[in-house]
């Protein structure tokens, strides 16, 4: 494929809308869903050579797509992993679905995260097949990443020996090994209602959410950060994102609810666990009952090391004389859920995370064109060596 093709390719997949919003059980307007882009990665996949496409709905309008080429169950098999959503375009300054080329770079809302991905890696699998490579390969599309990798949960890879799984991800092409785990919380205090005129009679839950909160920044936070931080550059972190309470000015407020993140190193125990003791803690030092409320639970990513999918990542590297960094991540991907199943798996894609998410999203031409390489050459690697 020529670096136009790719980047028309990238181009196409910009300009359809699939943002992801609001978590799967939650209701609400969506502004789109992963459908379009889901028939947009199917039809591609037909076009580059993929023997067969399942879709594999985990909402209404919003598939996981699964791309198979299959030679010989002798051959590795080799996956590819990237998300069909983005997230929502509020807050942008420049046009989100209108992809814009210019000084090296590309445009728009997803050309970062992980359209991108999507591009390179759909475009290193035609090479693949054209070349007639002994490999075996996959290609999962996933749908609801952005709101909690709730879609990785949903495949089912059984019928292949998948020997690694690489996940799209901007990561400046250079390989990530693990990454934290993410927990999404509510913590909810309760109070009485009464006229704003006579607080005394009511039992104010903004004061008692006030108190949870220096509990967490004076007691909470300072313990997570003691954890050894082993290869990441912080501990534990837990940050409040969100708080609301009460109804009316003049109404003393019998609710108030704390909206939290939590990210957790591999190994350093179990999220749900956490957060059940985290609510017992506070209760009895502050006197009032804490109540969890919503909980979202994404796991962390174990280490790749050792794993022969780095070894054929790091040997694909060497043969471009490409720097090669293995690296970890606080930020959370569909690769915790996909090696919780047993998988091994490498976060590797073109674009850098302080663009992802934001107002002008972009990714450098350079490094689109450095990841298809990358990918095709670690496909030949696999091929001569195995996973």
């Amino acid at each position: 494929m020529s670096d136009n093709a790719m980047i028309k390719l990238l181009a196409d997949m910009i300009r359809i809308d699939s943002r992801n919003t609001i978590p799967l059980e939650q209701d609400g307007e969506r502004p789109a869903t992963e459908q379009a882009m889901g028939e947009f990665a199917a039809a591609t996949m037909k076009e580059y050579g993929f023997q067969d496409v399942e879709f594999h709905p985990i909402a209404p309008n919003r598939p996981n797509v699964l791309g198979i080429y299959q030679q010989n169950p002798a051959f590795p098999c080799l996956a590819f992993e990237a998300h069909l959503d983005t997230v929502g375009s509020d807050g942008m300054t420049i046009p989100p679905f209108q992809p814009d080329v210019k000084e090296g770079r590309i445009y728009g809302r997803g050309s970062c995260d992980t359209k991108g991905s999507l591009a390179t890696m759909l475009s290193a699998c035609q090479q693949i097949i054209a070349e007639k490579l002994p490999i075996n390969l996959l290609f999962l599309a996933s749908s609801a990443e952005e709101t909690g990798c709730q879609g990785a949960p949903f495949w089912d890879l059984q019928r292949w020996p998948v020997g690694g799984i690489i996940i799209g991800e901007p990561t400046l092409n250079q390989p990530i090994i693990a990454h934290k785990a993410h927990l999404t919380f509510e913590l909810h205090c309760k109070g009485k209602a009464a006229h704003g005129s006579r607080p005394e009679a009511g039992d104010n839950a903004i004061f008692k959410a006030g108190r949870l909160l220096t509990f967490l920044e004076t007691v909470i936070i300072p313990e997570l950060s003691q954890i050894d931080k082993g290869s990441f550059t912080s501990g534990n972190t837990l940050s409040v994102g969100i708080i609301r309470g009460g109804n009316k000015a003049n109404i003393v407020a019998d609710h108030c609810c704390i909206t939290g993140d939590v990210r957790m190193i591999p190994g350093s125990g179990e999220g749900k666990a956490f957060l059940e003791q985290l609510c017992q803690r506070a209760s009895t030092a502050l006197g009032f009952q804490v109540e969890l409320g919503y909980t979202h639970i994404s796991p962390a990513m174990q280490s790749a090391t050792g794993q022969a999918l780095l070894q054929r990542i790091e040997e694909a590297m060497q043969n471009l004389a490409l720097s090669c960094i293995p690296g970890s991540v606080a930020y959370c991907t569909d690769g915790g859920i996909l090696s919780a199943k047993g998988y091994p798996c490498v976060i590797l894609g073109p674009g850098d995370i302080l663009n992802a998410h934001a107002a002008v999203e972009y990714v450098e031409i350079k490094q689109l064109n450095q990841a298809c390489q990358l990918y095709l050459e670690i496909a030949r690697q696999a091929a001569a060596k195995g996973l």
